[in-house]
């Protein structure tokens, strides 16, 4: 009975036999996959497990203590008792090998526990963290539970709400502070789509798979995930060949035309004005002749789009970027429009900072459903929208077709806005127009990445999050990013010289070229002949000595520093 509704298998069969085989004073310890926690139908079964559970360690399989199971698959050793009580078990997630745990039960430990992965101090490496430590003993009540259901279902249904992977048990305070957050994107009014099946709409004949460059006049820009990125939305173009999800090449916006779009890899094949008309915007207040509401067309909305497949194990998992009017998606997008525009560049700060990414890496989910995007706090005070609007745009903004969400969003105080620390990289926003220009846009890759964690810590203050959780977040839920941001490093000019990201593949040198020339003294400079890019084979780029990389920790106090006195917060 406690599997009615649910895709059953043999370990939830094994699971409710045993509960029905357990004595009043018994206890049955079982290994299995963590699918009970978040089956969308498995309310009953959690509504028996939450009473049960005594100890809860979720393992991901990185070291391989499953031979025959792929290294990503989740799973954990439970320890149910036979008498139902009061919520009230401990959890430990994110474990790799089970020596982390006995040792974490003891209390004492000095320091901070760790993330994810941790850094070797004298190898520079990082690798996956099994160092035990007390904070990582997670003691769940109803309480927690209570706020778990409040934060990302925004129900109060926490007997059987989902449970989410919560690294260390001072996490559970930011929790705590997103969950009383008042407001969502389902407080206003929006729509969700996920447009056009790849495989379907192609069947049918609404579309056709095809590479070109994009007409906007005939609706031709049709976005697929690879396309954009966090706050980019010409993040990659695809080749002329284009087949596999490798066959992208990266755009650097310092070198693009003010009117140049990525190429497509479908197009409408069916009449224009049909086409766009295939999803309803909003009421338009109208009647048509028949006496029927009117709305207008959903196509001729800029739109937020994320890629809609989340990979926890990437350096980001939530990919927000502002889609142009008179485009569409493939359904490995999602998107939300809303019929007031300020409210989609607010989301799209939101979305675009670790915060928010935070949140869906905890979920650990692997789609972003219309349920969980409607859950997005929206709704921050005015205090802080001009800085974090600025910031977005400026991201967003890339070419000409941007003009009229530019021009319609401008505030002449934009101009007087200022970074919160001085370097030559970083232009300065008194050279901001009401009009979009080329210049307009942040285009180097320094200024692009220090936007970002501005926006970090502004939307960390209007959240109501410190300093000390802004960095607690970094270190615990992005072990990927904090690889990236060790070993990036720019030139004088804000190029990328070098970079181990695998998501910037051809950007910068390749990492021989890069160990001859990293010590160049300034003034020096290094051309490099672009090799690994269809897009840019052959140009040549020039890179100017000396170079550096960034300490994205030092980087958000500084910035704090900086904010905490234009918003006058201070915060607890």
């Amino acid at each position: 009975p406690l599997l009615k509704g649910q895709q059953t298998n043999l370990y939830k069969c094994v699971l409710e036999n045993g509960f029905s085989l357990l004595s009043k004073n018994g206890f049955m310890g079982l290994l299995h996959p963590e699918g009970v926690y978040d089956d969308p139908n498995g309310q009953l079964l959690r509504k028996e497990i939450y009473p049960r559970l005594k100890y809860h360690f979720q393992f991901a399989n990185e070291f391989s203590l499953f031979a025959e199971v792929h290294h990503n698959t989740i799973f954990g050793i439970q320890v149910y008792s036979g008498n139902r009580s009061s919520v009230s078990f401990s959890s430990i997630s994110n474990l790799f090998h089970p020596s982390t745990i006995e040792p974490s039960y003891i209390q004492g430990y000095i320091g901070v526990a760790g993330g994810i992965k941790t850094k070797e101090e004298i190898t520079g490496k990082y690798d996956w963290n099994i160092k035990p430590h007390s904070d990582r003993v997670v003691f769940i009540t109803e309480r927690e539970l209570r706020i778990i259901a409040k934060t990302f279902e925004n129900s109060s249904e926490w007997q059987t709400t989902k449970l989410v992977s919560i690294h260390t048990s001072s996490i559970v305070n930011v929790l705590d502070k997103l969950s009383s957050f008042s407001s969502s994107v389902n407080s206003y009014e929006n729509k969700i789509t996920v447009c056009w099946d790849e495989t379907n709409e192609v069947n049918k004949g609404t579309i056709q798979r095809q590479t070109v460059s994009p007409d906007l006049t005939n609706f031709q820009m049709i976005y697929s995930g690879p396309h954009f990125f966090v706050a980019n939305p010409i993040y990659k173009t695809p080749r002329q060949i284009c087949i596999l999800s490798s066959d992208y090449d990266t755009i650097d916006h310092s070198l693009t035309s003010n009117d140049y779009l990525p190429r497509t890899n479908y197009i409408p094949s069916i009449d224009k004005n049909v086409f766009s008309k295939q999803f309803s915007g909003f009421k338009t207040g109208k009647k048509d002749i028949n006496g029927n509401d009117e709305y207008d067309n959903w196509i001729d909305y800029f739109k937020l789009g994320y890629r809609k497949m989340l990979n926890i194990a990437q350096e980001r998992t939530l990919t927000p970027a502002i889609l142009l009017q008179k485009t569409s998606h493939t359904n490995g997008v999602i998107s939300v429009i809303f019929k007031e525009q300020n409210f989609l560049t607010e989301l799209a700060a939101i979305s675009s900072s670790l915060i928010n990414d935070f949140f869906v890496k905890t979920v650990g989910a692997s789609n972003l459903t219309d349920s969980r995007l409607s859950a997005f706090p929206l709704g921050i005070e005015n205090k802080f929208k001009l800085q974090l609007f600025n910031r977005t745009l400026q991201l967003n903004c890339l070419n000409k077709y941007y003009a009229p969400l530019w021009e319609e969003s401008w505030q002449s105080d934009f101009k007087a806005d200022n970074w919160s620390k001085q370097d030559a990289r970083l232009k300065p926003f008194s050279t901001l127009t009401p009009n979009w220009e080329w210049s307009t846009p942040l285009r180097n890759w320094f200024e692009r990445r220090h936007a970002l964690v501005e926006i970090d810590v502004i939307t960390a203050m209007a959240l109501g999050l410190t300093l000390e959780e802004l960095i607690l977040i970094y270190n615990v839920q992005f072990p990927v990013l904090q690889q990236n941001e060790d070993d990036t490093w720019y030139d004088t000019k804000g190029n990328i010289v070098f970079t181990c990201s695998k998501g910037l593949v051809g950007v910068g040198l390749d990492r021989p070229v890069w160990e001859l020339i990293r010590n160049m003294k300034a003034g020096e400079t290094f051309e490099h002949t672009i090799t690994k890019s269809e897009l840019y084979y052959g140009k040549k780029v020039t890179y100017h000595a000396p170079f550096d990389n960034c300490d994205r920790v030092e980087d958000y106090k500084v910035a704090w520093e900086h904010f905490e006195k234009i918003f006058k917060v201070k915060i607890i």
